[in-house]
């Protein structure tokens, strides 16, 4: 039986891996934190009954190399065809016209004492930040907040967002985080 220490361990890792995949995948330490990160995922999927396959696919394959990997996130997230890497995309406009979603997230994030200021381009939704944050709860060993954070954010527009991933042809390495995002939905799921 795995621990709440080393549960909270993998799932701070599994964010935090991700957070950097979609805000910096050209940095050199990106796919080695990935990789380990997915044998943790591994471990406690399988802890938890669910299919750790997706995981263990990342964990024990060939990763592309930093420029293959850039050119597959500027092609599928910053192109003109782009997928959004925030929130607001993904969920029904507010009828107020406001970003809510922004807002709210904002919100948490100064209320939890962070500052997002100087991430140019950034939104305050952006799947990194949300990623990031939810690390930074799991490290306070905020778990009600972060499954709270998780359950009224991420979990409303990962699978749609893993969908749209799929389903573009220039998808290779980012296909497969689509079965990790949605693993990470039932990892999540089961713990509650």
């Amino acid at each position: 039986m795995v621990t709440q220490l080393l549960q909270n361990f993998a799932r701070q890792s599994i964010f935090d891996a991700l957070a950097a995949l979609f805000l910096r995948p050209e940095e050199p330490d990106t796919l080695p934190r990935l990789r380990e990160a997915m044998q943790a995922a591994a471990g406690l999927a399988t802890e938890l009954g669910i299919e750790p396959t997706p995981f263990e696919r990342l964990a024990e394959g060939t990763m592309p190399t930093t420029r293959n990997l850039t050119e597959e996130y500027v092609s599928l997230f910053g192109d003109t065809n782009a997928l959004s890497l925030a929130e607001s995309a993904w969920i029904p406009a507010d009828p107020s016209g406001l970003p809510v979603t922004e807002l709210q997230c904002s919100h948490l994030y100064q209320a939890a004492g962070l500052e997002t200021a100087g991430l140019v381009g950034i939104t305050t939704d952006h799947i990194a930040l949300q990623f990031a944050f939810t690390t930074v709860l799991i490290l306070k060993e905020d778990l009600k907040g972060a499954a709270h954070f998780f359950d009224q954010h991420l979990a409303n527009w990962l699978p749609a967002f893993a969908t749209a991933i799929r389903q573009r042809e220039d998808a290779r390495f980012y296909g497969q985080i689509a079965d990790v995002l949605e693993g990470l939905c039932e990892i999540e799921k089961a713990l509650r």
